[in-house]
């Protein structure tokens, strides 16, 4: 059974993780009622953007990344969504109970999801870690620019993550970090599913979207298909790892409408 890989090296965090609170377990945050069918992005021909919006929490003691409009814990959720505007700035939640938004480690990236050359959405996922907490970026233009990734949209499909080096006692985690190329043509499937696996230990949070990182108990079942997902798949990690289920969710994407 494999288990989350963190350094054990402490140094000084250059991630700022402000504010004297104390730990707020994530747990104790209300569990859903009933589950949550998956969001269908229904975008009409107008909607030629995909607004990718990255919020993430902090509390002082740990940090938190949703990428997710339509997560189970409402108060946490991103203004993700397909628009016929280009957006400029991350719509994120204000969940109270000791958490804020980490705003230089926020950002929101957009892509036309019709053009006529960039075919695929080349989704880096790094993952960082100083030894006592993980942080998830997937995006290449959050402020804290150290930890920036390589996503992007173009006409070729790339093939390994590009991730920062930002020292001070940070690292990339190397089997958790990962590239997975998307197919926004329709030709490989008509669907974007974009799945959401939030994991908690107990002690801290790690957020995966990817299907392909080396670390493969905690991998997503994020892809493109002809089927459109239902519910959101995620590992089984064990070692004391659970799936934090009012955190993770599916988003979909009809690539044809």
């Amino acid at each position: 059974m494999k288990h989350l890989r963190v350094r054990s090296a402490w140094k000084t965090a250059v991630l700022a993780v402000m504010g004297a609170c104390a730990m707020t377990a994530f747990m104790s945050a209300p569990a859903p009622a009933a589950p949550r069918a998956p969001h269908v992005a229904a975008a009409a021909a107008r909607n030629f953007y995909l607004n990718l919006h990255q919020c993430v929490y902090s509390n002082g003691r740990i940090l938190y990344t949703n990428l997710l409009p339509n997560t189970a814990n409402p108060t946490f959720n991103t203004g993700t969504q397909v628009s016929g505007s280009v957006e400029t700035s991350a719509k994120c939640g204000n969940p109270g109970g000791g958490w804020r938004e980490e705003t230089w480690n926020s950002a929101e990236y957009n892509f036309d999801r019709f053009g006529q050359v960039d075919r695929y959405l080349n989704l880096h996922q790094c993952v960082y870690s100083n030894g006592q907490i993980l942080y998830t970026n997937l995006l290449p233009n959050t402020r804290n620019t150290d930890f920036n990734t390589g996503t992007n949209v173009a006409s070729s499909a790339e093939t390994a993550s590009r991730c920062g080096n930002p020292g001070g006692g940070w690292q990339e985690e190397t089997w958790n970090s990962a590239e997975y190329s998307l197919d926004l043509t329709g030709r490989s499937g008509r669907y974007l599913n974009l799945h959401q696996c939030v994991y908690n230990n107990g002690q801290i949070l790690y957020t995966n979207l990817l299907p392909n990182t080396r670390n493969t108990d905690f991998n997503t079942g994020t892809n493109v298909s002809n089927t459109e997902a239902t519910s959101v798949q995620c590992g089984n990690p064990g070692g004391g790892w659970r799936v934090d289920t009012a955190n993770s969710a599916v988003f979909t994407i009809d690539l044809l409408a």
